[in-house]
């Protein structure tokens, strides 16, 4: 290693050119990459959840709806002026290239659904409004025919006849769009809001929900980038009052930054939602190094006046460089846990925050003994207590002179948090992802109160047969299927061609309600869906069946995006699905849609959360071991951090806080985090103790040694991810807090507790 050490030191300016001309590179990169707020791309190509969204977009088209919904609390919907309203905003709709308004289903309005009656001939099927009403009798008419229908109350128009909505569906390929089509969707309705303001507009569904995402990250990531670089400026000023102690170590995390990003946008990797917190990552945790180099640095050229800088370098590199790469190694290790997940977006961050802690120590051991090399070596000045001085020798004295209150405190701490982890729960909403009062959340609400729902949840029935969708049998089990769903509190309503089918079975028998059943055969039904399509359009029960009527899609309207919620009423249905539907009778039930999406990873947090969990413990353990070469040691190396993990999940139970896509990372990353710590630590105790100094004195060298660049680092990370806590979206708050909270745990546990338990026993342990 001294050959490298020499080396760098040696070609200084070749080094740094070397940094820039990569840096650039990485530059170059960026600008290839892509935002992915598609929840479907979260989940692994094989999970069931995303085959069968395949499935179902393919056989009877995506329920992600754009839902645009007209509430006027003052005069209800039913007047002229909302109605020509409602008549000119789906026009609009079905000129614009960006959604797919071919088919009845594919734009759902008050202008769009139909009528279903019997006559002399048949059925009519007419458009219940067919242009803007010019009377008030045409209007009520409109809204007794509603309520005698029925199908569409509560799903097109509020029940109590104050809001009706538009379901719009984007055109396929327009995923990427969906920030524009959202845009595109707000402005029109700023205009309607203009025109008249007894009519509120909503802007809600998927699509918008997505597009909402893919505006506020790249602004969340411009937004808060200038403040961690504003906090780290000041933090670093404090502690070394030097313009090389701020914009050496700024330049060395910013370096990191870019290449991380650089090597993803290469890779062809997607940014997610919790993938534009690694640059704030990179350069809380990217620090810690720089500020073990500049310290040592610093401390060496007071104490070795008259040695040269090259060799005062050297015995710098020789002394950091191997605890630097242990932390960074463990640390990785610690990231590359989340590699057990099977959701791309937490593998991902988990990968390239380990390159990017891996770029920080490369570019640490590089540029920073190559830019000491070129710059102007300051005269030797007396040496400034460091900041906190004051502070780490109380700690020290409280070590050994309450080492039983300080072990007290942890137990204590430990008991409340086990309790809040009794209490912790899982939930992967994307609405809750906002803020209670962020217009799109309000909106989603005001939706779900007046409507069935925003949220779909589908479910796919094969019968394995040509036409069996039509036998009696089947029909009425859709038709439970449909009341069994409808009992759950978070259902608004679900929809089938069997309740279609019944409609038509009434009306061809002079509307008596004895005949408000299903058709009693398979050909009576099959004629009812011919009659139908000499008045309205072939391919307006398109979504809910297959043109050879051997597959049946029920679509579900939920109140919630909350998984406990879909997961509750699978569970609650399964037992009725395997009666109704039975495998054995060459039946298959599949669902699908943004509910079970959800559910899905929600299930996978879980798996995956656990799995890292252990993978990185055990992992951390072995390398502690490795490098400690004691058991118990390497043992004792491991307390702070999962002390942490303890108290970050019993905080998350005790607050409410639902483990999720984001929170589901701070277990792995406080593991990561933490244990540098507590192998700084480590090794400046061993150094201690090898130089035969008491229990004592060997916490007390080590806390001024160490002590001040681990509270230091705390310092910056904390402070770096409570930056979060400006952010606009649920993920980055929850995450930054919770990081913030654990780092102080790790250390309290490090910088307190650690030397108490190394103290235990009559022969205090050495390491």
């Amino acid at each position: 290693m001294k050959y490298i050490f020499n080396w760098v030191l040696t070609h200084p300016k070749a080094i740094i050119i070397l940094l820039l001309l990569t840096t650039a590179l990485a530059v170059s990169q960026m600008r290839y990459l892509h935002i992915e707020t598609d929840v479907d791309a979260m989940l692994p190509k094989h999970s069931d959840a995303y085959l069968n969204k395949q499935i179902l977009e393919d056989r009877f088209g995506s329920s992600d709806l754009v839902i645009i919904g007209i509430i006027n609390e003052k005069d209800g919907i039913y007047n002229k002026q909302t109605l020509a309203m409602v008549q000119e905003m789906t026009d609009w709709l079905g000129d614009q290239p960006l959604f797919r308004t071919l088919a009845l289903n594919d734009l759902l309005s008050l202008a769009t659904i139909k009528d279903i009656r019997g006559s002399e001939a048949g059925l009519d099927v007419e458009l219940f409004m067919d242009g803007v009403p010019e009377t008030q009798e045409q209007i009520d008419y409109i809204q007794k025919r509603m309520h005698e229908f029925g199908i569409y109350e509560d799903v097109i128009v509020s029940a109590d006849g104050k809001g009706t909505i538009f379901a719009v569906r984007p055109q396929p390929d327009s995923r990427d769009k969906y920030a524009e089509i959202y845009a595109l969707v707000k402005a029109k309705v700023a205009e309607f809001e203009a025109r008249d303001g007894n009519n509120q507009f909503f802007i809600s569904g998927r699509p918008v929900i997505e597009g909402v995402f893919g505006a506020y990250m790249p602004a969340e990531m411009k937004r808060m980038q200038p403040m961690i670089m504003f906090l780290l400026v000041v933090l670093l000023y404090a502690s070394f009052r030097t313009a090389r102690g701020v914009f050496l170590p700024l330049a060395g995390v910013l370096m990191a930054e870019i290449w991380t990003l650089g090597t993803m946008a290469a890779l062809g990797i997607n940014i997610y939602t919790i993938t534009t917190m690694l640059p704030i990552l990179i350069m809380a945790i990217g620090i810690a190094d720089a500020v073990h180099f500049l310290s040592r640095e610093r401390l060496l050229a007071h104490q070795q006046v008259f040695k040269e800088r090259k060799e005062r370098l050297i015995e710098v590199m020789h002394e950091l460089w191997k605890p630097m790469v242990m932390t960074s190694i463990t640390t990785g290790v610690g990231f590359l846990s989340m590699l057990s997940s099977d959701l791309p977006p937490i593998r991902e961050f988990g990968v390239f925050a380990a390159v990017g802690i891996i770029y920080a120590l490369l570019i640490t051991m590089l540029l920073f003994p190559a830019a000491l090399m070129l710059l102007k070596e300051k005269k030797s000045q007396d040496e400034r207590k460091p900041l906190f001085s004051g502070y780490i020798t109380w700690s020290s004295q409280v070590i050994l002179n309450a080492p039983k209150r300080i072990m007290a405190c942890f137990a204590i701490l430990i008991v409340i948090s086990v309790a809040g982890i009794m209490k912790l729960t899982v939930d992967a909403s994307m609405v809750e992802q906002f803020k209670p009062n962020d217009p799109l959340r309000h909106a989603d609400t005001v939706l779900n109160q007046h409507f069935s729902g925003t949220t779909s949840l589908d479910v796919m029935i094969d019968t394995g047969k040509e036409n069996g969708l039509l036998e009696p049998a089947f029909l009425q089990h859709l038709i439970d299927l449909q009341n069994e769903i409808e009992k759950d509190p978070m259902v608004g309503d679900t929809s089938s061609i069997a309740e279609f089918l019944v409609l038509m079975n009434q009306a061809l028998h002079a509307d008596d309600p004895a005949f408000h059943v299903v058709p009693d055969s398979s050909n009576l039904a099959a004629q009812y869906l011919l009659l139908y399509s000499f008045s309205g359009a072939p391919d307006d029960f398109e979504t809910f069946m297959t043109g050879d009527y051997r597959q049946a899609h029920v679509r579900i309207n939920m109140k919630t995006d909350g998984t406990e919620a879909v997961a509750s009423l699978l569970a609650s249905l399964k037992d009725k699905t395997d009666l109704w539907f039975p495998e054995s009778q060459g039946y298959k039930v599949d669902w699908a849609g943004t509910g079970f999406t959800l559910h899905r990873l929600a299930e996978m947090i879980i798996e995956g959360q656990i799995a890292s969990l252990i993978i990185s413990i055990f992992s951390i353990f072995l390398l502690c071991w490795w490098m400690f070469k004691r058991l118990l040691v390497a043992t004792i190396a491991m307390i702070p951090v999962s002390l942490a993990v303890v108290v970050n999940y019993g905080t998350m139970g005790n607050f409410g806080i639902p483990l999720d896509i984001a929170t589901a990372l701070t277990g792995a990353m406080a593991l990561g985090i933490g244990v540098d710590f507590a192998i700084h630590y480590l090794h400046r105790y061993h150094e201690e103790s090898i130089a035969n100094h008491s229990y004592a004195e060997s916490v007390v060298n080590t806390n001024r040694s160490v002590g001040h660049a681990i509270l230091f680092n705390t310092i910056v990370v904390v402070g770096g991810f409570l930056v979060l806590l400006s952010a606009s979206l649920y993920p980055q708050m929850k995450l930054g807090a919770l990081i913030a909270a654990t780092m102080v745990v790790c250390y309290l546990a490090t910088c307190y507790l650690f030397p108490v338990l190394l103290g235990l026993g009559k022969e205090k342990i050495k390491v």
